[in-house]
C-alpha cells in the first residue's frame, strides 16, 4: 500500500487555503495572491517552496510553469478529510430546513420532495432524498434471463415468498454475443454460489470484500458477477422507494459538464431505481444507525454518470439515513439517504454538515410523523 505523505502544519494550512480558494472562484492561486488573502505570515518565496513539494507530493497541480496551483484529487480528498466533524451548519441554514420539513406533507412521499427542495435550494447543485423499506428475509434463489443484449433480468427470491427483479447491463454479453448462453450460466453460477442463503446486507458485505480483495486476480466471470450483484443487491434493499431529485437545471451551466451528454446524465436522475442503486454503492450505511447524532456524510470526487467513452463525472456528498429511524409501513424498517451531486467545486464546508443535518432531521420528522402515506409511487 502506497504511503500517503505527511504534511507540515504550514504545507497543511496551504493546501486547505489553496482549496478553499478554487472552491470559491475556480481559479489558479498564486502565492502572492495567497498570502495577501488569507493574510499568512510567510513570503511568497517560502510559499512557492511550499507549493513545490505540495505539487512533488501529488496535492496541487500547475498547468504550465508560469501559473498558480489547483488541488488535484488528493488534495481536496485531504482538505475534505479535516472538514469532518469540524464545521457546524449555521443556525439559520438549520432553520430552513427545519421549516422546510415542517411544511411538508405527512407522507414520505411529501417529507422527501420537501427536502430536495431545501436542499438544492441552498447547495445551488442537485439534491436527493430518498426513503425505501429495508428488505429482510435470506435469499433462496438467483435466476439470470437474458433480454435485448447485453441487458439481462436478475431476479432474487426470497425465504418469504417476496421476489426482487433488477434489468441490468452485462458487459461480458456485448463483447461476445455469440457466446451468451454461457456467459449468462456462468454469472447465474457465480451469483447463485455469492448470495444464496444470506440476507441482503450479508449478500453486500461479501461482494464488496471480495471484489476489494481479489480486484485485480479475479477472473472475468466472477468479476462481472461481483459487479452485478453489488448492482442488484443494492438496489434490491429499497422496496417500495420514495425518491424526488431536485436542482437538474443546475447542471446546465455547472463546471466540467458537456452539453452533449447532459442528457445522459438527465437520464440517470430521471431512472429513480438506478440512481438509488448507485448512490447505495457510493455511500454505505452510517456507523451506529440507531444513532442518529453519528449519521456522517460520504465524498466522493469524480463518479461517472454516463457510460460515454468520457463520461460526465459528479462530485457525491452523500448520508444515509439511520435503518431503523423511519417507518414506511407499520413494523417495516426503512434505509435512505440525502445526498448532493455537482461539480468538486461544491462549497463542502456548507455541503457536509447540511446533508448531515437534512439525513438526522428526515429521520427524526419520520418518527413523529409515523406515516407512509397512500402513495408508493416517486
Amino acid at each position: 500500500m502506497d504511503r500517503v505523505p505527511s504534511l507540515t502544519p504550514r504545507q497543511q494550512r496551504l493546501l486547505y487555503a489553496v482549496c478553499r480558494d478554487y472552491v470559491l472562484t475556480g481559479e489558479p492561486a498564486s502565492s502572492g495572491r495567497l498570502v495577501k488573502m488569507h493574510g499568512l505570515p510567510w513570503s511568497s518565496a517560502t510559499v512557492r517552496q511550499e507549493f513545490a513539494v505540495l505539487e512533488r507530493d501529488g496535492f496541487l497541480v500547475r498547468s504550465h510553469h508560469s501559473s498558480g496551483r489547483l488541488p488535484t484529487r488528493a488534495g481536496l480528498e485531504r482538505y475534505v478529510a479535516s472538514l469532518a466533524g469540524a464545521t457546524a451548519l449555521p443556525p439559520h441554514l438549520a432553520t430552513i430546513v427545519d421549516r422546510g420539513l415542517a411544511a411538508a406533507g405527512h407522507s414520505v412521499n411529501d417529507e422527501v420532495r420537501a427536502a430536495s427542495a431545501v436542499l438544492s435550494e441552498v447547495a445551488g447543485c442537485v439534491a436527493v432524498s430518498f426513503v425505501g423499506a429495508a428488505r429482510g428475509g435470506r435469499i433462496d434463489t438467483v435466476d439470470v434471463a437474458p433480454l435485448v443484449l447485453p441487458r439481462a433480468l436478475v431476479v432474487l427470491g426470497f425465504g418469504d415468498g417476496s421476489t426482487a427483479m433488477r434489468t441490468v447491463s452485462i458487459e461480458a454479453l456485448a463483447d461476445e454475443p455469440d457466446a451468451a448462453d454461457r456467459q449468462v450460466r456462468a454469472l447465474q453460477a457465480h451469483l447463485r454460489e455469492l448470495c444464496t442463503g444470506r440476507s441482503l446486507d450479508e449478500a453486500l458485505a461479501r461482494l464488496r470484500g471480495l471484489q476489494q480483495a481479489q480486484q485485480a486476480r479475479i477472473d472475468r466471470a466472477l468479476a462481472e458477477a461481483l459487479r452485478v450483484g453489488l448492482i442488484v443487491c443494492a438496489g434490491a434493499s429499497l422496496d417500495p422507494l420514495w425518491l424526488q431529485v431536485a436542482g437538474q437545471r443546475t447542471l446546465a451551466g455547472g463546471d466540467g459538464v458537456r452539453t452533449e451528454a447532459l442528457g445522459e446524465v438527465l437520464g440517470l436522475l430521471e431512472d429513480y431505481e438506478r440512481l438509488a442503486e448507485v448512490l447505495c454503492q457510493l455511500v454505505p450505511h452510517a456507523e451506529a444507525a440507531n444513532h442518529r447524532a453519528r449519521a456522517r456524510a460520504h465524498v466522493r470526487f469524480g463518479v461517472p454518470m454516463s457510460r460515454a467513452e468520457q463520461p460526465v463525472r459528479l462530485t457525491v456528498v452523500g448520508c444515509r439515513l439511520p435503518v431503523a429511524s423511519v417507518e414506511v409501513d407499520a413494523g417495516a424498517r426503512s434505509t435512505g439517504m440525502v445526498a448532493l451531486l455537482g461539480s468538486d467545486r461544491m462549497d463542502y464546508a456548507r455541503a457536509i454538515p447540511l446533508v448531515e443535518y437534512a439525513a438526522r432531521s428526515l429521520a427524526a420528522h419520520g418518527e413523529t410523523t409515523g406515516e407512509s402515506g397512500s402513495d408508493p409511487t416517486p
